[in-house]
């Protein structure tokens, strides 16, 4: 989600894209850190049966400061719009896919923040920061 409203549209010289409440903290997690937690309880025994949330760091950010943070990152404006959720539903006529997203959009209306505490103390994982992994994935980007 965030490459697609957020770094996509930097990189073509537009605004970054929010819908819903951009002041609403949203937990996050880093792509390769959930691959490999996916693949840890995959393979520990003692998972099975249990819920778990995938490892994240403890600090939400809102939509604003994850576009500032890539604008930052990508050393452009940082302009954001945010989008109401209902616009979804609307687009979705168009965009079946985005009709599909607004089934999801409650999570972007209030602060919405993972508690991946357990997964980190079991496997003594530490997750990547939110700003050194907005880091690393701008510099491996084209």
């Amino acid at each position: 989600m965030l490459m697609n409203l957020i770094y996509d549209n930097y990189k073509k010289g537009k605004a970054a894209q929010w819908f819903g409440n951009a002041d609403a903290k949203h937990t996050m997690g880093y792509t390769p850190e959930l691959a490999k937690g996916t693949a840890i309880l995959g393979n520990s025994l003692d998972a099975y049966n249990q819920i778990w949330n995938l490892p994240t760091v403890d600090v939400a950010y809102t939509g604003r400061q994850w576009a500032a943070l890539f604008a930052k990152e990508m050393q452009v404006k940082n302009k954001i719009i945010q989008y109401p959720t209902w616009m979804l539903r609307l687009l979705g006529i168009f965009i079946p896919v985005l009709g599909e997203v607004y089934e999801m959009s409650y999570q972007f209306e209030v602060d919405y923040v993972f508690n991946s505490s357990k997964f980190k103390k079991r496997f003594d994982f530490t997750p990547t920061n939110n700003d050194e992994a907005v880091r690393q994935v701008v510099s491996a980007m084209p």
